[in-house]
């Protein structure tokens, strides 16, 4: 049997990437879909506020898990089971009507969630050996693509759909994705023959958890400005809330767009300049909005902020999928997790900023992105103090390894 030919290679890559990306797509669209689905479930303020940890609980645990089941089992099985688990759920969802198996659907969705999000950046990271800053850029793009489409899908279609009808048709587009992803070539796993032990020492260097601790703080980050946009521009400018809204929109909308900038950044100055820069926006960004008497002003400050936040998270896994290679999944995993954490909290640290004022919420942007440039000045210096020593599991010398057979 012939091997195939390095066009025939460079499709089958192509083509596994756009199903990673449709595969992060659906990622976005559950991660929001239960705060768009709230308002049409018959519940107080106290179960709903409930239903909606379901799914983030469920993400947290899931990532928090599948790491080394990624590095030993690779990573077709772990989209398979997370696309089958958020289909399913979805499909459920129209037919139930008591909390607890709204919870159960919502839990079980959001475990399909978390496993989908790990194994979606760890294969791009595997894939994109000689440009995974601008690869998972790209994957966080999808994601931002995602996170628009569900709230946009049920308010464009109330009146015309009922809500079932829109969770059908997304259970049925999850559907067709585990189906492109069955029917493609993964590349093998990194680890298949690696003890569960000796691959988890890699978790035991310190470099690891500073990869973690920078994701905290942009989670957090970008958490808190989610939930608190619309309100603190609401609050600092006596606005109705759906002027306040458009702060929102226009942040998430900046945040899309600045990963796809990213891509330039990232090949003009590198990964850890364009974090840096990143960190350096993110600040203007605050001050301007903090600064601003006007609603054009802090819309732009919050649109910048998002400008500057966006690149961040992808371009730090980048950073770590270059000094872990060959144990992706293992360290996306875990310091994913501790990402997740930092975006429980961040919405947690607004508002016991807001009980004081609300302008104070944009001291969260303001530490969390300082912070994000200091530690990305540590990783740095750690990375080029050990670039010379092999990981635990002897880390891959080249892309060729995870290139698409």
């Amino acid at each position: 049997m012939t091997s195939p030919s390095a066009k025939e290679r460079t499709i089958r890559r192509a083509s596994l990437l756009a199903t990673v990306n449709a595969c992060m797509f659906v990622f976005g669209i559950v991660l929001l879909l239960m705060g768009s689905l709230l308002p049409t479930l018959k519940f107080g303020n106290a179960r709903s506020g409930s239903l909606g940890s379901f799914p983030l609980l469920g993400i947290l645990v899931a990532t928090a898990l599948v790491g080394p089941a990624l590095d030993k089992l690779g990573a077709k099985a772990a989209l398979a089971v997370a696309l089958a688990l958020i289909a399913s759920a979805l499909a459920s969802i129209p037919s139930l009507a008591s909390f607890a198996a709204l919870a159960v659907a919502a839990l079980v969705y959001g475990l399909g969630a978390g496993v989908l999000n790990a194994a979606a950046n760890a294969l791009v990271s595997g894939l994109s050996a000689s440009g995974r800053g601008a690869a998972l850029n790209l994957l966080g793009f999808s994601f931002s693509l995602g996170a628009v489409a569900a709230p946009l899908l049920l308010s464009l279609t109330t009146g015309r759909f009922s809500s079932a009808t829109v969770l059908y048709a997304l259970a049925a587009s999850s559907a067709l994705v585990l189906l492109f992803v069955l029917i493609q070539k993964f590349p093998a796993p990194t680890h298949a023959s690696t003890p569960l032990g000796s691959l988890l020492k890699v978790l035991d260097q310190p470099i690891v958890w500073l990869f973690g601790a920078l994701l905290f703080f942009e989670s957090c980050n970008e958490n808190c400005m989610f939930v608190w946009a619309a309100k603190v521009a609401q609050e600092l400018l006596h606005t109705s809330a759906q002027r306040a809204e458009l702060v929102l929109l226009g942040l998430s909308a900046s945040m899309g767009a600045g990963r796809l900038f990213a891509v330039l950044w990232l090949k003009w100055i590198g990964d850890r300049n364009t974090v840096l820069l990143s960190a350096g926006i993110t600040v203007t960004g605050a001050i301007t909005a903090l600064s601003s008497a006007m609603f054009a002003g802090v819309a732009t400050g919050f649109c910048i902020v998002g400008l500057g936040l966006s690149a961040i998270f992808p371009t730090i896994l980048g950073m770590a999928g270059d000094r872990f290679p060959r144990e992706t999944g293992t360290v996306f995993g875990a310091i994913i997790a501790v990402g997740l954490v930092g975006g429980i909290a961040g919405p947690m640290l607004g508002s016991w900023a807001a009980m004081f004022n609300p302008a104070r919420v944009l001291v969260v942007p303001l530490v969390a992105a300082i912070g994000v440039a200091a530690l990305t000045g540590i990783v740095s210096s750690r990375k080029h103090a050990i670039a010379a020593s092999p990981s635990p599991t002897d880390s891959c010398k080249s892309s060729t390894p995870c290139d698409v057979p």
